[in-house]
């Protein structure tokens, strides 16, 4: 069981911990029940979602342009899948948008978080740098 520092921490909701953590980072961040959603004026904006005794899972979502032949667009999602280390990323049909996604295990941990927040960044430092990124999505 977790360590209980104070009263507080017991009563409140287990997004509480994931919201101070994301807003003392730099993110806008608005709740929707179990939903963080998190903007940032220098990074991709994320949605949080509390998973009831499981963890956190994280997604960031992005559309794709029109027209973009559907072949090309999953080609790309598996060279994405190939280079990234901590996200998966998939197509969500019919609308062709692409989710690029990891799972927060277990309950907040402030080092635990941190790390996770570092290692989606490198990955989103591949997605952004990838040649078909600009060229496929909105």
């Amino acid at each position: 069981m977790p360590e209980i520092n104070n009263i507080g921490d017991y009563l409140a909701h287990p997004l509480v911990r994931y919201r101070n953590h994301l807003e003392f980072n730099g993110y806008h961040v608005q709740e929707d029940k179990d939903l963080l959603l998190c903007r940032h004026p220098r990074k991709h904006n994320l949605l949080v979602k509390y998973i009831h005794s499981r963890g956190v899972l994280i997604r960031a979502l992005y559309s794709s342009k029109p027209n973009v032949n559907k072949m090309y667009l999953l080609e790309y999602v598996n060279e994405l899948n190939s280079e990234f280390m901590f996200m998966k990323a998939y197509i969500h049909n019919p609308e062709n948008d692409l989710f690029l996604e990891t799972f927060c295990e277990g309950e907040y941990d402030r080092i635990i978080f941190s790390i996770l927040l570092d290692n989606l960044e490198y990955d989103m430092e591949l997605f952004g740098n990838h040649q078909l990124t600009r060229e496929y999505l909105q």
